[in-house]
């Protein structure tokens, strides 16, 4: 529950995820992933576009990687995802981008 609450991207319209990557991305580039989430038994493929970019080396956040916008198809994981997060005790905690 901690890793996906630092991960989700709530502030994005129709949800994100933040993936730490060293590979170099670009906003708006169309991103292919495995996702790995204890609310699935197996990694899920995911696309969608980045929206989110950390460089290394930027000085206010701890890890570099890319955040991407869950696409339209992908609904029924954004409600499942902030379903688990729904009442969570960590909402004061800092998450990789904000």
């Amino acid at each position: 529950e901690d890793a996906l609450y630092e991960h989700y991207m709530a502030f994005v319209q129709g949800g994100g995820v933040f993936v730490p990557t060293k590979k170099s991305y670009e906003l708006g580039d169309d991103i292919f992933f495995l996702l790995s989430i204890y609310l699935r038994p197996e990694p899920i493929p995911m696309t969608g576009k980045a929206v989110w970019v950390t460089h290394k080396g930027s000085a206010s956040f701890k890890q570099e990687g890319v955040g991407v916008q869950l696409s339209a198809d992908q609904e029924e994981l954004k409600v499942d995802i902030e379903q688990a997060l729904t009442g969570t005790v960590h909402f004061h905690k800092p998450t990789l981008t904000l």
